[in-house]
C-alpha cells in the first residue's frame, strides 16, 4: 500500500507539472490575439484560422512571434507590435479583421503591413496583404465594401477599393495640396 501511494503521489505531482508547462506556452493564435480589441465576435476556430493565414510562429521563447524570414526580430504581443481590429465593411453583420503587424525589418519605414482577413461564404478566412502603413476606413464604397486608405511615410496615401474578391488600388488621397502630383 506504501508503495502505490508513492507512485500515486508521483502522478499527480508529474501531472501538475504537465498542466502548468502546458499554461505557461501559449499557442501562436494565443499570442497574436492577446490584446485584440473587438473580438467577441471572433470564436477559437475562427483566431487559429486567421493566425494560420498569416505564416507566423512561436518563437523560441515560447512568447514571441516570428516571421518566416529568420532575419527579423520578433514580434512582441506585449510591446504594441500586434494590433488587431474589427470592422463590418460591408454591413453583413459578420467581421472583418484587420491584422497590423509592426517591424522595419518587414515593412521598411513605414513599420507596419497591414493585413485584412476576410471571410466567404463557406465560413473559409482569406488574407489580403493591404500595404504598409496604418490603416483607416473611408466612407466610400465599392462593391458593398469599405474603401481602405494605407497611410504611410510621405504626403499622398492610396485608397483601396473592393474589387469583388480582393482590395485593389483605386486612387490616391493628398495631404498637402501638389503632394499627388504626378502619381
Amino acid at each position: 500500500m506504501r508503495i502505490l501511494n508513492k507512485w500515486s503521489s508521483l502522478g499527480l505531482v508529474l501531472m501538475l507539472f504537465a498542466g502548468s508547462a502546458s499554461q505557461a506556452a501559449p499557442k501562436g493564435y494565443e499570442l497574436l490575439f492577446a490584446n485584440a480589441r473587438n473580438i467577441a465576435a471572433l470564436s477559437d476556430a475562427d483566431r487559429q484560422a486567421i493566425y494560420g493565414q498569416l505564416g507566423l510562429k512561436v518563437g523560441p521563447d515560447g512568447k514571441t512571434l516570428v516571421f518566416a524570414d529568420p532575419g527579423c526580430p520578433p514580434l512582441q504581443p506585449d510591446g504594441g507590435d500586434i494590433q488587431i481590429n474589427t470592422e463590418d465593411l460591408n454591413g453583413d453583420q459578420r467581421p472583418e479583421v484587420f491584422v497590423s503587424l509592426g517591424s522595419t525589418c518587414m515593412f521598411g519605414s513605414a513599420g507596419m503591413g497591414v493585413y485584412l482577413l476576410t471571410r466567404d461564404d463557406t465560413g473559409h478566412w482569406k488574407s489580403h496583404n493591404l500595404g504598409t502603413g496604418m490603416y483607416v476606413v473611408q466612407e466610400t464604397h465599392h462593391q458593398g465594401y469599405a474603401d481602405v486608405m494605407i497611410g504611410g511615410p510621405g504626403f499622398c496615401q492610396p485608397v483601396l477599393r473592393w474589387n469583388g474578391s480582393t482590395y485593389v488600388f483605386d486612387r490616391n488621397v493628398a495631404e498637402q495640396p501638389g503632394s499627388c502630383d504626378g502619381r
